[in-house]
């Protein structure tokens, strides 16, 4: 068996939609209403105990916004199609427009460097750039 056949459960089974979110309503909620009213903020910063779902509602939000799919055909009119050519390439991670850094294991210097050239990149097509900086606490200064 190859190593991509071996998966942690918690990513296994990661939400890939806001309604597979449980007991977050409250953020879900807010993001999806953001997303409907096409009033996105420039910057969300998510905070909260282990595991409670701040990566995974970032990633979620991050393919919605992208999603080349109208809002108003969308389910909910926020959803992510999960269909189209942005929302395919996020879920197999080679989405040119979301990046995502671990920032504990990412820590350095020039890690930080690396990230600052990348944000002056345009994003790709009509899409918006999003940067996910996944326990962020943990960078150098």
């Amino acid at each position: 068996m190859a190593d991509r056949d071996y998966l942690v459960t918690a990513r296994k089974y990661r939400p890939s939609l806001f309604k597979e979110v449980v007991a977050q309503e409250h953020v879900t909620d807010t993001l999806k209403n953001a997303i409907r009213l096409d009033r996105l903020a420039h910057a969300y910063l998510f905070s909260g105990p282990r595991g409670v779902g701040k990566t995974t509602a970032a990633r979620i939000l991050a393919k919605a916004i992208n999603c080349e799919t109208p809002r108003d055909e969308r389910e909910d009119g926020a959803e992510p199609c999960c269909e189209c050519e942005s929302c395919r390439t996020f879920e197999e991670g080679g989405s040119l427009n979301v990046f995502e850094l671990d920032a504990a294991s990412n820590n350095k210097v020039d890690d930080v460097r690396e990230l600052r050239e990348k944000v002056r990149i345009p994003p790709q097509g009509d899409n918006k750039k999003v940067y996910i900086l996944d326990e962020v606490h943990m960078l150098s200064k």
